[in-house]
């Protein structure tokens, strides 16, 4: 969990990152994820790739940044939703 005196990606975050992106290629998108001790980047596009698509949407979580929780949410909500996870409320 991330807290204010621990301002990177922890184990737990990084293995809910892997899972949201593996469940978000399941159901036909297709999504980068690579991780290192600077940052965890995902890169995310509905759909198959082709060469008329772009990535929908690119989050870059750097070790050093200080709303890097919220670039944490946003990314593992975009993911939910490809996946067909999100909530309807």
């Amino acid at each position: 969990m991330i807290t204010e005196e621990k301002s990177f990606l922890g184990l737990e975050e990084i293995k809910n990152l892997i899972e949201k992106a593996y469940a978000a290629q399941q159901t036909g998108n297709y999504v980068f994820f690579s991780c290192s001790n600077y940052a965890a980047r995902v890169l995310a596009m509905k759909g198959k790739v082709s060469e008329n698509n772009e990535w929908d949407k690119k989050f870059e979580m750097e070790t050093y940044a200080s709303d890097i929780m919220q670039k944490y949410n946003d990314c593992i909500a975009y993911l939910e939703k490809l996946a067909g996870e999100e909530d309807d409320n």
